[in-house]
């Protein structure tokens, strides 16, 4: 038995129209064609599928089971049509734009050796502006800030936060002391992006941001900061997740005060126009492992 898909596709229609002339002003085809393709069908099946009387087609008991299988077949090819796309759009890499702090240190390990690890990436550490300006252009998926600025197109949505800490070398006594003047002496050693994380820790800490700064040198990044710092040439103040290798070595001391915390929100921004197969599973993850 050989029947063709339109024929399907056409008793279905005309099941659900009532009727020859509605179902073929659905199908954009005349009343004969549409006549002729449910000839077609019965002499496949061999056998009538419609009671005919009234101006009305109404199923008759096989026609009833053939229409249920016809709607079942419709929601399973739906339902392949998603899987497909979806496996398609999986198979691209999710292009991740994220600050260098929170995307190398907390990020990147979801990615590297924990639940997202089946996932590919393409992942970039720009600044928080240009990770904006990254998922307004469509050149990442997804990107994470430690700051909400308000866009008229694109989502900030909390997913997170991240300790921030004064660190110190354990080579170079004495340490700045938690107060104000002590802090205003020392000397610093800066980042990109490192005014907003500073303003936010001295404002927490002591209650004002300390804008006239002794910044010793000054990186692109956090590595050249952390040795910087480990080899007694400054204090620097940075993420928490940054400093745990440095702090087992010996290299690096968090300064805190007791029962008292500095964090900052993480946002994800996401373009509500753009959406990878991705974004859902890695928001999950990203929330669950900062503990927002």
């Amino acid at each position: 038995m050989n029947v063709e898909m339109r024929y399907l596709h056409t008793f279905r229609v005309v099941c659900e129209a009532g009727s020859l002339r509605a179902a073929a002003g659905i199908l954009h085809r005349t009343e004969q064609a549409v006549s002729y393709q449910l000839r077609k069908l019965e002499e496949a099946l061999g056998m009538p599928v419609f009671h005919r009387g009234g101006g009305r087609l109404t199923p008759n008991a096989a026609g009833e089971r053939l229409l249920t299988f016809c709607r079942d077949m419709g929601r399973d090819w739906e339902k392949l049509h998603e899987e497909l796309r979806d496996t398609v759009v999986s198979e691209s890499p999710l292009r991740i734009s994220a600050v260098s702090g929170f995307g190398r240190y907390q990020l990147l390990p979801l990615f590297r050796n924990g639940p997202l690890a089946d996932i590919p990436i393409r992942m970039r550490y720009p600044t928080a502006d240009d990770v904006v300006r990254h998922v307004e252009s469509g050149a990442a998926d997804i990107g994470f800030v430690h700051r909400m600025d308000a866009h008229e197109r694109l989502s900030h949505i909390p997913v997170g936060a991240e300790e921030i800490v004064l660190i110190g070398s354990t080579r170079a006594q004495p340490m700045p002391s938690l107060d104000f003047e002590s802090l205003r002496r020392a000397d610093y050693v800066t980042y990109d992006e490192s005014d907003y994380v500073f303003a936010t820790w001295f404002t927490q800490m002591v209650g004002m941001n300390i804008t006239s700064l002794n910044a010793v040198a000054h990186f692109e990044e956090l590595e050249e900061v952390l040795d910087w710092v480990a080899a007694g040439r400054g204090v620097s103040i940075v993420p928490a997740s940054c400093i745990v290798d440095h702090e087992a070595q010996g290299d690096v001391l968090a300064l805190r005060k007791p029962d008292v915390a500095c964090s900052n929100t993480i946002y994800a921004v996401l373009d509500p126009a753009r959406q990878h197969a991705a974004i859902a599973r890695t928001l999950q993850a990203v929330r669950e492992h900062a503990q927002l």
